[in-house]
């Protein structure tokens, strides 16, 4: 792991970051809602999605190092996070297609992320959210390897635009296991779209809900093993977890850098807000939260590409750690900026966009779970590789 971007790395943020500083945004802080496709195609057309699409599928190899420079050059730039939202779901496409696609269906779907077209992944259901154990979308084994998909989710980003979507579902008559995953085109007989979410913020990434009544499918329908998604889920998930919280902190430099300015021009008792320590303390407490939330994303990519046992747990931290970034950043900025910042505009979107990532990958108290859960599985490891190694020891002949 390097500690800092070669000089391509250092080139693709570049070049990334102009991309973003590109994005008018006027329209979304008059409260429009609609997908950024100018700003998508600009990314298509630079060459995003071929850094991680295997050359054998039409891309330039796979490199999440260069993609997460790329990244971070986005976020760097860019005010509202829908676009970036956007970017980590497609990328996490990639990855699980990449990881446990068939030829077929990486010679498809990879093809069509190389041409733009969105996908979706569907993952809470409206009863019983993210947890995933209780879906009630259920998948029912036919003959002659056919399955039948029911159910309803909700909360899809692109849902209501995407060309495809991977469906989180589990096998008829399991209780909390049986965990399938389902690839599903757009227009298939018996799925259901639903109109656009209305949101408190980020307007540019549309969100939807979806209903499966009786949708026939496949077993080429299905990505991996029936019954076995879980774990595949969890591997693949973990990239955006640690993707969210790469943006935060990338999303927080622009805007901690204007109030800065802000901070060193206003004037209160006769000197800028800048020279008393309350205001010092607000934005010293952004930059610390920004670096944090930074470092452990770059960390926790690392483990999650060398297969490390705890990286499934630094991935949620990096989570957490981003989202208390920007989300607390976002509240400390409107204080700063006082009934200006509250007023319609740059402060008051990024804060409403911002609270998004209290929940967006996963709210804190499902990663906070997930965190002691890993902790605990960690901790029974290295006793039973202790216990292993003390038996060793004890044959070894004298």
């Amino acid at each position: 792991m390097d500690l800092q971007w070669n000089e391509r790395q250092a080139a693709l943020r570049a070049k990334y970051a102009s991309i973003g500083s590109q994005i008018d945004h006027n329209e979304l802080h008059l409260g429009r809602q609609t997908f950024d496709q100018d700003t998508w195609d600009r990314l298509l057309e630079a060459g995003l999605w071929r850094v991680i699409v295997p050359s054998e599928y039409g891309g330039d190899g796979t490199n999440w190092w260069d993609f997460t420079a790329a990244l971070e050059g986005l976020a760097s730039t860019v005010r509202t996070p829908g676009i970036l939202l956007s970017v980590i779901a497609q990328a996490g496409m990639v990855h699980a297609l990449n990881l446990f696609g068939t030829e077929a269906q990486k010679k498809d779907y990879l093809g069509r992320i190389l041409k733009g077209k969105l996908s979706a992944t569907a993952i809470a259901d409206p009863d019983t959210g993210t947890d995933v154990r209780s879906t009630s979308s259920v998948l029912t084994p036919g003959p002659n390897e056919t399955f039948v998909l029911n159910g309803a989710k909700y909360n899809i980003a692109h849902a209501p635009i995407a060309n495809f979507t991977l469906v989180v579902c589990k096998l008829d008559g399991h209780a909390r296991d049986g965990i399938s995953l389902i690839l599903l085109d757009a227009g298939t007989k018996g799925l259901e779209v639903g109109e656009y979410d209305y949101k408190l913020g980020n307007l540019d990434l549309p969100t939807g809900p979806m209903k499966f009544d009786n949708i026939s499918l496949h077993y080429g329908d299905l990505l991996g093993v029936p019954g076995k998604g879980l774990r595949n889920l969890i591997t693949f998930v973990s990239l955006g977890r640690l993707y969210y919280g790469l943006v935060s902190a990338g999303m927080v430099e622009p805007m901690l850098k204007a109030a800065m300015d802000y901070a060193g021009k206003r004037q209160t008792f006769g000197v800028p807000v800048i020279e008393h320590q309350y205001i010092q303390k607000k934005l010293t407490d952004m930059r610390i939260a920004s670096e944090s939330a930074k470092w452990t994303a770059y960390g926790a990519l690392h483990q999650l590409l060398s297969g490390a046992p705890e990286a499934g747990m630094t991935c949620s931290i990096a989570k957490l750690v981003g989202a208390e970034a920007i989300t607390n950043g976002a509240i400390d900025l409107l204080k700063l900026y006082g009934s200006k910042g509250y007023h319609e505009g740059e402060v008051s979107t990024f804060l409403r966009d911002a609270l998004a990532f209290c929940s967006v990958g996963g709210t804190e108290e499902m990663h906070r779970r997930n965190i002691i859960s890993q902790m605990t599985r960690l901790e029974a490891m290295a006793k039973k590789d202790t216990a292993q190694k003390e038996v060793e020891r004890t044959l070894e002949p004298a």
